[in-house]
C-alpha cells in the first residue's frame, strides 16, 4: 500500500480516486488500473520511434 501511495504521489495522481477505481474494478471482475505513468505522445515522438 505504501508503494502504491508513493508511486501515485510521485506521479501527482489522486490516491483516493485510484483506490476507488481499483475496488470498483475488482468487484466487477475487471483488471485493476495501472500504476504505470500515462504517456502522451505527439507526432514528433512517433517519428523518433519509427527511426
Amino acid at each position: 500500500m505504501l508503494t502504491v501511495v508513493t508511486t501515485l504521489k510521485s506521479q501527482q495522481r489522486n490516491v483516493l480516486e485510484f483506490m476507488t477505481h481499483a475496488v470498483v474494478a475488482a468487484r466487477a471482475g475487471k483488471p485493476a488500473p495501472s500504476l504505470l505513468p500515462q504517456v502522451t505522445s505527439s507526432s514528433g515522438d512517433h517519428d523518433l520511434i519509427a527511426a
